[in-house]
């Protein structure tokens, strides 16, 4: 015994008992235990039904040991009996030597077959996974122009071959862990030896080891993990469905996080660049990648303080418009029955609300849904003099720049600030929303990712590729993200 673990014993007949009834046999239909004789001593092979490849099985290990002659075996030591059978009949890789049966019964569950042997207290874990998977498919949240086209599967061995087809590097290093309580959840860590840094690598590996949650963990619930500042509107890890950008992790230091059953990757640490860039910034020519991210970073700007502005400027600031526009808004502005706050607010809450429903909406009935609804009530609503023309223009546009945002996560975050700079606007004009706004980049600011500055290279100042809100050609992009391992 090793603690609390249950170890096997050399009684073939009691680590099968220890297995039924771990795995609930034979009342669950889906354990498969064959016994069976191997030469000159009996065997059993524990597997699931549907997790495995029954032909594997029978091809590559029952077969060929069911086959070894009466005497064969006769003379090697019991404990020694696994590794015989390994070395002369099963032909079957990769394969692992396991004596906790609870680790035997996790790996049975995820899809992989023991074997066990009369006299020895070792079990040989062997990968022989057959169950049913999604084929590699196009990104759907990152499409690209120009580039590759295929995205990550919810299989986590075939999003590690997607990586290493891409990195071929003897450096690559993939590292499995367990994370979860009573339903355990399989993690890769993906990093590059030598460039990954190793306290920055401890620390999310410790991170991900220390959850005790009992469901099954996607990759989302891996990034609350690992993230440094639950509470804060913005991701402190980057999500990514398409192998080649978490390929370009990899290369810059990062160490990236694949779950099984999630379709996606996870890059840690992250800074809030890598939140606002694109795959097409790369696959473009350099000059087409800077104008397109200028015009994201203007249309997030928009996204952010446009509704906030429009509101100080009505109630606070009007001598910035001229008298005539000023007089057209407070003509319309007139038969409206609400608050102006109200409006804005009502607004906006619509175009999220739009926003949404198109989202989830199946297929092509999303994008009918969004601007159906956005057509017929928009119109509607300046019919019945609910509101403005101009807030309906300023509410479209802000939500027209939120749709430049290309990562999700932060997108939502933004709206949520976005409200809280309408707050500001209302109640103290450009001053409130100035503070309001200053409190939020000193937060962010503030924030790390697995120990790395969430805002740098920029501030604080760190080296690294000149590739932040320009996107510089590839000659003056050669430098290591400032995070990665520093060589002496």
């Amino acid at each position: 015994m090793c603690g609390d673990a249950i170890m096997l014993c050399p009684l073939l007949g009691r680590n099968l008992e220890i297995l039924r009834e771990r795995l609930g046999a034979p009342r669950n239909a889906d354990v498969l235990i064959r016994r069976f004789r191997s030469g000159a001593f009996e065997s059993a092979v524990v597997a699931i039904d549907g997790m495995v490849n029954a032909e594997r099985v029978n091809e590559n290990i029952l077969k060929p040991c069911m086959e070894l002659p009466e005497q064969e075996g006769e003379s090697i030591p019991p404990c020694e009996r696994v590794s015989f059978l390994m070395e002369r009949a099963v032909s079957v890789l990769p394969m692992k030597m396991k004596e906790n049966i609870d680790e035997l019964v996790a790996d049975a569950l995820g899809g992989q077959a023991v074997l066990l042997c009369e006299g020895c207290a070792v079990g040989c874990v062997m990968d022989v996974r057959g169950f049913e998977k999604r084929t590699i498919g196009r990104p759907e949240a990152e499409k690209v122009v120009l580039g590759p086209h295929e995205s990550f599967s919810e299989s986590i061995r075939t999003n590690i071959t997607l990586l290493r087809r891409i990195v071929q590097r003897e450096e690559l290093t993939t590292e499995f862990v367990t994370a979860g309580g009573a339903m355990k959840t399989r993690c890769a860590l993906l990093y590059l030896r030598g460039t990954a840094d190793e306290e920055m690598l401890t620390r999310v590996r410790r991170r991900i080891l220390a959850c005790s949650y009992d469901f099954p963990l996607t990759t989302g619930d891996v990034e609350h993990l690992v993230e440094e500042h639950p509470l804060a509107l913005i991701p402190q890890c980057v999500r990514t469905e398409r192998p080649d950008r978490a390929a370009s992790f990899l290369a810059e230091g990062q160490i990236v996080i694949l779950t099984d059953g999630s379709p996606d990757a996870l890059g840690a640490p992250a800074t809030i660049w890598h939140l606002l860039h694109t795959p097409d910034d790369a696959t473009l020519r350099w000059q087409v990648g800077t104008f397109l991210r200028a015009i994201r970073l203007i249309g997030v700007t928009i996204h952010l303080l446009l509704p906030g502005t429009y509101l100080s400027i009505l109630r606070f600031h009007p001598e910035l418009l001229s008298p005539m526009l000023l007089t057209s808004v407070y003509e319309t502005g007139s038969r409206v029955p609400i608050p102006v706050y109200l409006e804005a607010l009502l607004m906006t809450l619509a175009f999220d609300l739009i926003t949404e429903a198109g989202l989830r909406a199946p297929g092509a009935l999303g994008n009918a849904l969004g601007i159906v609804s956005g057509l017929i009530l928009g119109q509607s609503a300046v019919s019945a003099d609910i509101v403005s023309p101009l807030l309906l223009i300023v509410v479209a546009a802000s939500g027209l720049g939120g749709f430049c945002v290309p990562n999700y996560a932060l997108s939502v975050g933004l709206k949520i600030a976005q409200l809280f700079l309408l707050t500001c606007g209302a109640l103290g004009g450009f001053y409130a929303m100035g503070l309001c706004l200053l409190a939020l980049l000193c937060a962010v600011c503030a924030m790390n990712s697995a120990g790395s500055p969430l805002t740098a290279p920029l501030t604080p100042k760190r080296p690294g590729n000149r590739d932040i809100l320009l996107r510089m050609p590839m000659q003056h992009q050669k430098a290591r993200a400032f995070f990665a391992k520093k060589h002496e």
